[in-house]
């Protein structure tokens, strides 16, 4: 009789292991299964100027597209959130290069800060920005770095002199930290101490970086390299007198 409730027993046991190990893997196999895949990756083609953003807050940025192998957190929703009310010159703005979708309908963008010190995947809705990039929604929102104006006809008509012309005084393409990887036009003024300039247009900073700092677009007709973006308070109607 012992012997009989002994294999008796051991037949339940190897049973119940039996069942253990099945559910363990049916669970396995559903828990792959519902890990979303990624069905989409690939560069946005929409105007550079059309990508700008800043964080919210209140998605993370990761090093890989969430929920993929390696995926990690590299900058936390609250750290981020900072990062959108800083008031630098425009370094922490937000360059959009590349758009991915997951089998669960969640669309993220690749992004690098303009110094380079950010760069990662961050969730941005439900809806495909990939031919409208500024419909962004929760990691993002979409911002104009640079508001440019006409200037008025007192500013048009005046003529304009480098205030202190030096190495540190540029001209820029587009002004500083506006735009991703668009900079210097040139990189000193001193050998353009006594041309004229005027202005052609005028701008300023957004989103209280460099404290919204007002730009102008000068010209030379002497020489012409010289056109470009600069700061308001870096040029003046009044010529200097300067030993070059």
């Amino acid at each position: 009789m012992t012997l009989y409730l002994k294999h008796k027993l051991s037949l339940l046991l190897m049973a119940i292991v039996s069942v253990t190990f099945i559910n363990l893997a049916i669970n396995v196999r559903a828990s792959t299964t519902n890990t979303p895949t990624v069905t989409l990756n690939e560069p946005l083609q929409t105007d550079p100027n059309t990508r700008n953003y800043l964080p919210t807050g209140t998605e993370a940025l990761y090093t890989k597209i969430p929920n993929q192998k390696n995926a990690k957190i590299s900058v936390k929703a609250t750290d981020l959130k900072s990062v959108a009310t800083t008031a630098d010159q425009g370094q922490t703005y937000f360059r959009g290069y590349r758009v991915a979708q997951t089998s669960d309908g969640k669309f993220y963008l690749k992004v690098v800060s303009f110094n380079k010190a950010y760069r990662g995947w961050i969730y941005v809705g439900s809806n495909n920005p990939s031919s409208d990039t500024t419909s962004v929604t929760n990691g993002l929102t979409s911002v104009q770095t640079f508001k440019e104006e006409t200037p008025s006809d007192t500013v048009a008509k005046t003529t304009f002199y480098f205030t202190t012309p030096k190495a540190s005084t540029l001209t820029y393409t587009a002004p500083d930290w506006t735009q991703y990887k668009v900079g210097r036009n040139l990189n000193a003024t001193t050998a353009y101490v006594n041309d004229a300039l005027k202005v052609t247009q005028i701008g300023t900073k957004q989103n209280n970086r460099d404290n919204n700092a007002t730009y102008y677009y000068v010209e030379d007709s002497a020489n012409p390299q010289v056109n470009g973006w600069i700061k308001s308070s870096e040029v003046s109607a009044v010529k200097q007198a300067f030993n070059y």
